[in-house]
C-alpha cells in the first residue's frame, strides 16, 4: 500500500513538473516572437451630438428659466445623445440642465464653468474643451442662478 502511494505521488509530481516546465518554454518562445506594438492617438470622430444643439437652443432663449425648462424636459422625457468612436453617452435633458445650473451657480468664470462640466461629465470632456459656445452658455445661465443674481445686485459698500 505504501509503495502504491509512493508511486502515485511520484507520478503526480512528475506530471506537474512536466506541465510547469513546458509552460516556461512556451512562454519564452512566445516572448521572443512578439514585436513592438505602437498605439496611434486617433482623433475622436463624432457621429451624433445633441448636447451642442441643445446648448445652442438654450443660448437662443437668451434667458434660461431653469425651473420651467427642467419641468418641461421632464414632461417631454427628452434625452440627449453623444456618440463617437470612443464613447457613447445618453443623458436625460433635465439632469443635464441641473448640471448646467449647478455649474453656473458655483463658477465665477467661464473657465471654472467649463472645468465643472468636464469633472461632472468626463465622457464629454473632449467636446467641452472644443466647444466655443460654453462661454455664452455660462453668461446666460449665470443670470438666473442664486449667486448670479447676488452678483448682479449693486454694491452698497
Amino acid at each position: 500500500m505504501k509503495t502504491l502511494r509512493n508511486h502515485i505521488s511520484i507520478v503526480i509530481t512528475l506530471f506537474f513538473f512536466a506541465i510547469s516546465f513546458s509552460g516556461h518554454t512556451q512562454e519564452k518562445t512566445y516572448k521572443t516572437q512578439l514585436e513592438t506594438v505602437y498605439l496611434k492617438n486617433t482623433k475622436e470622430v463624432v457621429y451624433k451630438n445633441t448636447f451642442s444643439n441643445y446648448n445652442e437652443n438654450l443660448i437662443a432663449l437668451n434667458e434660461i428659466k431653469f425651473k420651467k425648462e427642467i419641468k418641461n424636459s421632464k414632461g417631454e422625457n427628452t434625452s440627449l445623445f453623444f456618440s463617437s468612436n470612443k464613447n457613447n453617452v445618453e443623458l436625460i435633458a433635465s439632469s443635464y440642465l441641473k448640471i448646467i445650473r449647478k455649474a453656473a451657480n458655483r463658477s465665477k468664470s467661464p473657465e471654472a464653468f467649463q472645468a465643472f462640466l468636464m469633472n461632472n461629465l468626463p465622457q464629454l470632456s473632449n467636446q467641452f474643451a472644443n466647444d466655443n459656445n460654453l462661454e455664452e452658455l455660462y453668461i446666460i445661465s449665470r443670470k438666473n442662478t442664486f449667486n448670479g443674481r447676488i452678483d448682479a445686485l449693486p454694491s452698497v459698500l
